[in-house]
């Protein structure tokens, strides 16, 4: 229910911060060249304000602005004001640009002067750029489009959502198809730039709120989620806190003071069937030792026949004194691995003999070797030069190389 009343409040708190929308009016100064030049302007190439124009779209002008061969023209300006603040800026603007192009000065269809060639081509270029002039947006369209004497207008539009939006760009640019010529690009004027923006900013006071807001919404969900998982945890593991580690040892010392002292004695018949055992044991280990061999430097293997027999009565003696089935299973382990360290055959003996006597079987060999020169008066180019594949490559480019040669002459004859 908390959460609920939270996020009414901020949703309450939105609804009063909504902005209205406006829209500026023209942001282009010079717009329709009637000062007979370009300034406020950045001209580049072959560009010139002339007073040769007529009424355009119902409009009275003297003077408008026409591109030659190449060129453009260019305008920045800024998007803030005493009236239009940086914070309204950052809640995002759209710059809408009217261009008024008269373009007819060609020879396709429609085209009012002919030029002949193909319909000559604009550009408009709208940009936004933050304080440094980076930039932020843009929008790039390039036409052909053919009008009427009077001309027509043309217009863009560009927007930008996110912060840091202070500069404005506007670049038309002009290209002649039928170059070189005097002055037989589009022509232009009237040329309007607004922006729509949006007036309404944040006070501190609200935007606190709204922080408060989130604040206290993030800190209930956190502790509802944090309850609900510690409820389940006791409840599926039923947790018992231990006591503390010092009070451990105290316990553990006070349960040994208390804890009686408890004497084991070892009865007779244990002692004695120990004894007993290790009596069979020791026996049973001198036997075996002493059928072993005497340490000799030439020894020979016992024979496993002979052997055996003994092991075996050496086991039987301790199936008869040892009834104890794991204490029996121990002791002949022991009694067969001492057997088998005695049985290992000795190789002392061959330390000194010799296995591998070395010979010499390659002496006084006869060097035999042919100086003959085998390919005598011939090289790789000779050969090559011969070759039927090579011969075949090296007139195959040579062709090639003559076909492109009358190629690009032909080229040249036909552009004159």
């Amino acid at each position: 229910m908390r959460i609920i009343s939270l996020i009414s409040g901020l949703m309450l708190l939105t609804h009063i911060t909504l902005a209205e929308e406006i829209t500026t009016n023209n942001l282009i100064i010079n717009n329709n060249f009637e000062t007979g030049n370009a300034n406020g302007w950045t001209t580049n190439g072959d560009v010139q304000v002339l007073s040769d124009c007529c009424t355009l779209n119902n409009v009275a002008s003297n003077y408008d602005l026409e591109f030659g061969d190449s060129g453009s023209i260019e305008q920045q300006f800024n998007l803030t004001t005493e009236t239009i603040s940086q914070a309204m800026l950052d809640n995002g603007i759209t710059l809408d640009s009217t261009v008024e192009v008269q373009n007819g000065e060609c020879g396709v269809a429609g085209c009012w002067a002919g030029r002949g060639g193909e319909a000559d081509s604009f550009t408009i270029t709208l940009k936004i750029k933050d304080s440094d002039g980076n930039v932020l947006a843009t929008s790039t369209k390039i036409r052909t489009d053919v009008t009427n004497i009077n001309g027509a207008n043309f217009t863009d539009s560009l927007t930008y959502n996110g912060v840091d939006s202070n500069l404005g760009n506007l670049n038309i640019a002009g290209t002649d198809a039928n170059a070189p010529s005097t002055l037989g690009g589009a022509n232009v004027d009237n040329i309007v730039v607004t922006m729509t923006y949006d007036n309404e900013v944040l006070s501190n006071e609200i935007i606190e709120e709204i922080e408060n807001v989130f604040e206290e919404l993030q800190e209930e969900i956190f502790q509802e989620v944090e309850f609900k998982e510690e409820f389940k945890f006791e409840e599926e593991f039923k947790i018992v806190q231990a006591p503390p580690i010092k009070e451990e040892i105290e316990i553990i010392k006070e349960a040994k003071e208390e804890m009686p002292e408890e004497v084991i004695e070892e009865e007779p018949e244990q002692i004695a069937e120990e004894t007993k055992e290790k009596e069979v044991i020791e026996e049973a280990l001198k036997e075996t030792t002493e059928e072993a061999p005497k340490k000799e430097v030439e020894t020979k293997v016992a024979s496993k026949k002979s052997k055996k027999p003994k092991i075996d009565k050496i086991m039987a003696k301790v199936d008869a004194q040892v009834k104890d089935n794991a204490k029996n299973l121990v002791i002949k382990n022991i009694i067969k691995l001492d057997a088998m360290q005695n049985d290992q055959a000795s190789l002392v003996a061959y330390n000194n003999t010799t296995f591998y006597t070395p010979k010499d079987i390659y002496l006084n060999q006869i060097e035999i070797f042919d100086n003959r020169s085998i390919y005598a008066n011939v090289d790789l180019v000779k050969y090559t030069d011969n070759d039927i594949m090579e011969i075949k490559i090296k007139k195959l480019n040579e062709i090639k190389y003559k076909k492109r040669i009358l190629l690009l002459e032909l080229q040249e004859l036909k552009n004159g």
